[in-house]
């Protein structure tokens, strides 16, 4: 947590000494505090938040997540805040894109798209040596629901099956099984591109792609097989 504040100027070492009277004044009332002053620093909710996201933005990823753990503990209904939330999803797609670039082989590219609309991959993995295209997809609920309208769903699939890759890749943090089936089984549908699942833990903790992609490859290159097991959560 220490990391989040490092810094040259008189900002970070407040923050830290903020936060930390935070903590202490909860302690003492036992209630969540908004905003506290000390001298001429305030800070308040919104603004642990608004650092939270533009660390997010910014590719800090471990700050982001580090201040997304402190707001947590100060506010407990921090989990359904939709800011917070908004940041969480930008953490997670933040590590799917840290994790493909850690899962290229020598002499692959990783093709970063971060400002991808629905049904786009966040990133492509060109594989080589014949340069096949891996699109990976971050999955997940903007809400805490777990779930994504059929609305949605249909219009992802339809985006997805125009993109230009051989094979896609769905990494799970928080979308409910049934509705990672109906995306897989409709980019699938009549002879569609293999869809490979990779289910994480949580959107805060990453694991190793590159067997997920390994297996991909497989079919991609080898006789297909269209039957789809769904990891389980």
């Amino acid at each position: 947590m220490v990391a989040v504040f490092i810094s040259e100027n008189q900002a970070g070492s407040a923050t830290l000494v903020v936060i930390g009277a935070l903590f202490l004044l909860m302690a003492v009332s036992g209630r969540t505090i908004e905003s506290v002053r000390i001298g001429d620093w305030e800070f308040t909710m919104s603004e642990l938040r608004r650092q939270a996201a533009e660390q997010a933005h910014s590719g800090q990823t471990d700050q982001a997540q580090a201040m997304l753990d402190v707001l947590k503990q100060l506010d407990p209904a921090a989990d359904r805040d939709p800011a917070v939330q908004a940041v969480e999803i930008t953490v997670f797609e933040n590590r799917v894109v840290d994790a493909v670039e850690a899962a290229r082989s020598e002499g692959e590219q990783v093709e970063r798209h971060p400002n991808s609309g629905l049904g786009e991959p966040l990133a492509v993995l060109v594989a080589q040596p014949d340069g096949v295209r891996i699109g990976v997809f971050a999955a997940y609920a903007v809400d805490d629901s777990g779930h994504i309208s059929a609305t949605s769903s249909d219009s992802f699939v339809r985006r997805a099956r125009e993109v230009d890759c051989a094979a896609y890749l769905f990494v799970n943090g928080t979308l409910h099984q049934e509705d990672l089936a109906r995306l897989v089984e409709g980019i699938q549908r009549d002879g569609g591109r293999p869809v490979g699942i990779e289910n994480w833990v949580s959107i805060a903790q990453s694991a190793p792609l590159r067997p997920a992609i390994d297996r991909l490859l497989a079919r991609v290159r080898g006789p297909q097989d269209d039957r789809v097991t769904i990891p389980g959560q």
